[in-house]
């Protein structure tokens, strides 16, 4: 990834690797949040690290955000404010979704959170493996990794949409279970929701710079 070496005035720390930072936080709370499906009549030390890391997650996007306010006004800084706020979903979706298991305490696992953390872990690492090897040089990876992570984002909308198609038809949960279900998966698909996005603006951060470079808006390496 084309090194930014501006930094906030509290760290030496560069931009690029805040974003290596965060995606990481965000593959490990997305491991932990499985453990927790898992382990659902005990989610107590689950809901605790997953909160401690979306709390790594703020700290990691105020820093970002204050390397950011020391430069000017520009296209660039605007992309990236709008890639950290989608890194930032990521981990706050997972953390809404510990938080509502901690409200309302399943007994029994739904497959499909299973299904959807899984593709939410798939896609945070496919996002970091990018981000590590990012060049602006070259806009192929960045259009695959977008490409991939749309085929798991519509995963996991059908997951969540044909689990809540044979629970409305064939449900044998209760009604107030069904609804906190509900609410449960609709997180964890928007989280999903969050995983591509932050993958689009990463493809526009790429043909942003390749124009730079080019000089002009026209070049052919920076059209999809």
């Amino acid at each position: 990834m084309h090194r930014d070496n501006q930094t906030s005035p509290h760290t030496s720390q560069p931009l690029d690797d805040i974003f290596k930072a965060h995606l990481e936080n965000s593959l490990a709370c997305s491991q932990v949040l499985g453990q927790l499906l898992m382990k659902l009549e005990v989610p107590e030390s689950y809901v605790t690290q997953i909160k401690h890391m979306e709390e790594q997650g703020d700290r990691l996007t105020a820093e970002a955000y204050e390397a950011l306010e020391l430069l000017p006004d520009s296209e660039t800084v605007q992309l990236t404010e709008q890639f950290l706020k989608r890194l930032d979903d990521i981990v706050d979706g997972m953390n809404v979704t510990a938080r509502i298991i901690d409200v309302f305490m399943p007994t029994k696992l739904e497959d499909a959170a299973e299904k959807i953390t899984s593709l939410i872990s798939s896609m945070v690492s496919r996002l970091l493996a990018e981000v590590q090897q990012y060049s602006f040089e070259e806009v192929t990876s960045v259009r695959q990794c977008r490409e991939a992570l749309k085929i798991w984002e519509e995963n996991a909308d059908i997951v969540y949409h044909e689990w809540r198609k044979s629970h409305r038809r064939h449900g044998h949960l209760s009604l107030r279970a069904e609804t906190d279900w509900t609410e449960l998966l609709g997180t964890l698909e928007q989280t999903t929701d969050s995983c591509y996005h932050a993958a689009l603006l990463l493809k526009r951060m790429a043909k942003h710079r390749l124009r730079q470079q080019s000089g002009s808006g026209d070049s052919l390496l920076a059209r999809s």
